[in-house]
């Protein structure tokens, strides 16, 4: 196995992980997007990310100059439309908000990981559950409202 070859495999395969663990919580939540959703976003993310570095680097040895932010840029944007299908809205609400940053948080973190930063990707990770689980723990601590208990 080649260097190149296990530097993918590390990327590609922690940013699905990542994106795994992210989606097994919005499957415990009973969301649409879960845990195979959000390790294809993820591991896609990462994958597109170390393929723009991969090109980027071949065509800087040529001598030309070229801008490496361009394939995230455009991950961002593909990403954030992906979001914004899953966003629902209806006379006086709005449903699908929270997936949808989940799906754009968890393109960079996949992204993170396919440019090698790591430690950027476990922040991401660290803060998008922690976003996630909170509130589901505040209610078991009976320390905020949950608006599905009726008994309320």
């Amino acid at each position: 196995m080649d260097e190149e070859f296990r530097v993918a495999l590390l990327r590609i395969g922690l940013g699905a992980l990542l994106g795994g663990l992210t989606g097994i919580e919005r499957d415990k939540a009973e969301k649409p997007a879960g845990i195979r959703t959000m390790l294809l976003i993820a591991s896609g993310s990462a994958a597109f990310a170390l393929l723009g570095e991969r090109i980027v680097g071949d065509i800087s040895a040529s001598g030309v100059q070229v801008d490496t932010t361009r394939v995230l840029s455009y991950l961002i944007t593909g990403v954030g439309f992906l979001g914004g299908g899953a966003i629902l809205h209806s006379r006086n609400s709005v449903h699908g908000l929270t997936t949808a940053a989940t799906i754009w948080a968890v393109a960079g973190m996949g992204a993170a990981c396919g440019v090698g930063e790591f430690d950027i990707a476990l922040l991401i990770f660290v803060t998008v559950l922690g976003a996630l689980w909170t509130p589901w723990v505040l209610v078991r601590a009976g320390l905020l409202h949950d608006p599905k208990r009726e008994d309320d």
